[in-house]
């Protein structure tokens, strides 16, 4: 944005004059006066000749003189004052005075105004068929199909007013190019295209600048026979406009167009928007307007590249990607949506920004001094915090002259501070609550009748929880649960534990231990469950079985032993594996 106080150049393009046919409407004003005022002089000749024809037979009698009267003037005992000023006209009576004579409702006059509209319809199509007589669609010069070198640039565009660091034309063909062309920006556009007609600016041919933004795909019409278009938005980092690209040949020839050019459009039409469907028969106002090129000639000019184009780096939470919102980086590192934001946080974050606050208790304004902290100030590397006292003037006066209102600010109304000072006093809020207090009681008696419905149930409910607590201490003092190793219930066991309200001290050594089983229950947990003996319990098992074994058939085997050498023939075979005795012959 420029700065007002710089002396600047002027410049032609950006000053929003009126229309390019300014000398043509002040000629027409003169005109329009000149016949208003042929015509009022023919209906004073009508009105002279009208007066001047009589009636033959009729005999005008001149009128009698009038008899002069002399006027005696009598002295009078008041001096005349010579600086007295005259009496002041009514206005009323110089309005009947001066009423003027014209027909306003005749019909000669309904006929007047017909023919003179008549006439400026008339005048309005002459102008418009000149003025699109001589429109061109496309530039000068560019039918011999001359191919221009880029260059490398860092220089002002006079046309579009921007940057560029690259040039496509060079100013002198440029120039030609755009000869006898009005040149509108964007600002001046926007005020001359202007609501609710949106007409076209009344120029013969007019160009737009600006730089391209973004580039949509190309996509098809929803009309019965589907069109070919696509749509870029061109700016100059503060004004948008959308154009629309209609047509296979418009689009082949137009698509190619760079994201960051600077172009100038000749003679774009004017596409307003749509009423909107969703504003339930209330959309027929239209918003804004958009450009659109639908014909075959070459109407649009790549002037050169963009130096100051940039894109917002902030990222979007919503949807976890980059802003890009198109911004002039040479002035600016963000948008403007999130400059507002970044200055909102840092408003909320200093205090002194959002002004003085006071410490302690809240009082009432200039009711009583106040203490206010000020600004730290550092001083060997700490910051010092001082304090400061304002006390109100008039407070001691108020003081002094109403000692029932000082004394109230310990109150919440006047009302209440009157009643504690004063027995005699009947505070009125009382009355006025009485209703409430009704409303109250009866809430508070509804809310006891719905305790007394809901007690049957709850006692209900607390019965069952208490048999069923006694059945599961019963089932634990039995020592079943503790053998198995797991809680067959599923945690119900140990939720009805927990939620007992059974938690008195244990004295009895039984109660101890049985205490210590259910805790060790309780925080026992498996995913799975193994009922396979362990590899302790069998080798324990095994030992056992083989003491048995030795405790009740040692003895025989010992006998029989020490009885072999009689000669028997009998063998006695242990397969220890199949566990089975095999006696053979």
């Amino acid at each position: 944005m420029n700065d007002p106080r710089e002396h600047a150049k002027e410049d032609l393009y950006s000053n929003l004059s009126s229309d390019e046919g300014e000398q043509d409407e002040i000629s027409e004003q003169l005109k329009a006066i000149e016949r208003q005022k042929q015509d009022l002089l023919e209906r004073l000749k009508k009105k002279k000749e009208r007066k001047s024809k009589l009636d033959p037979n009729f005999v005008q009698v001149p009128s009698s003189p009038k008899k002069s009267r002399v006027v005696e003037l009598k002295p009078t005992s008041k001096p005349i004052d010579n600086n007295e000023e005259e009496e002041e006209e009514n206005p009323n009576e110089v309005a009947l005075m001066t009423k003027d004579d014209s027909n306003y409702g005749t019909t000669s006059y309904f006929m007047e105004k017909f023919y003179n509209s008549k006439k400026d319809h008339e005048r309005k199509v002459v102008a418009y068929s000149s003025m699109m007589s001589s429109r061109v669609h496309t530039f000068s010069g560019t039918g011999s199909k001359k191919e221009f070198k880029p260059t490398d640039v860092d220089e002002l565009d006079q046309y579009s007013n921007l940057w560029l660091r690259s040039r496509y034309i060079p100013v002198d063909e440029l120039n030609l190019m755009l000869l006898d062309i009005k040149i509108l920006r964007l600002p001046k556009l926007f005020a001359k295209v202007r609501p609710p007609k949106f007409t076209e600016p009344q120029y013969s041919n007019w160009v737009v600048t600006g730089i391209i933004t973004s580039k949509d795909d190309i996509k098809y019409t929803s009309s019965s026979k589907p069109t070919k278009y696509f749509k870029f938005t061109i700016s100059d980092f503060q004004h948008n406009l959308d154009v629309f690209i209609f047509g296979v040949k418009g689009v082949e020839k137009y698509y190619n167009l760079r994201v960051g050019d600077v172009v100038a459009i000749l003679n774009p039409e004017i596409l307003p928007w749509r009423p909107s469907e969703n504003s339930g028969g209330s959309g027929s106002t239209i918003k804004s307007f958009n450009l659109r090129i639908s014909h075959k000639f070459d109407c649009i000019l790549e002037i050169g590249a963009s130096r100051d184009l940039g894109w917002c780096p902030i990222p979007n939470a919503s949807k976890n990607t980059l802003c890009k919102t198109p911004i002039n980086k040479s002035k600016e590192d963000k948008c403007q949506y999130h400059r507002e934001i970044q200055f909102r946080k840092t408003t909320s974050n200093r205090v002194e920004l959002s002004g003085t606050y006071a410490l302690g208790a809240p009082t009432k304004v200039d009711a009583r001094p106040a203490l206010y902290q000020n600004r730290g100030t550092s001083n060997n590397s700490r910051v010092q915090k001082s304090y400061n006292m304002v006390s109100d003037s008039h407070y001691q006066k108020r003081k002094d002259s109403n000692k029932l209102e000082t004394r109230m600010h310990h109150f919440s109304t006047m009302n209440s501070a009157k009643a504690f000072f004063d027995e005699d006093f009947q505070n009125p809020d009382i009355l006025n609550n009485l209703d409430s207090k009704r409303r109250k009681i009866k809430d508070s008696k509804m809310e006891r009748n719905l305790v007394k419905a809901l007690k049957n149930t709850v006692d209900k409910e607390s019965k069952n929880f208490k048999n069923l607590k006694n059945a599961t201490q019963a089932t634990l003092q039995t020592g079943i649960l503790q053998r198995l190793g797991f809680d067959p219930t599923g945690g119900k066991l140990s939720s009805v534990i927990r939620n007992s309200n059974s938690e008195t001290e244990v004295t009895n050594k039984y109660q101890m231990e049985k205490k210590e089983a259910l805790d060790d229950l309780m925080t026992f947990r498996k995913d799975t469950v193994n009922l396979k003996p362990s590899k302790d319990d069998l080798i324990k098992r095994r030992i056992d079985r083989q003491r048995n074994w030795k405790k009740l058939f040692g003895k025989q085997q010992s006998s029989i032993d020490n009885n072999d050498d009689s000669g028997s023939d009998l063998k006695i075979l242990h397969n220890s594996s199949t566990k089975d005795q095999k006696y053979q012959l």
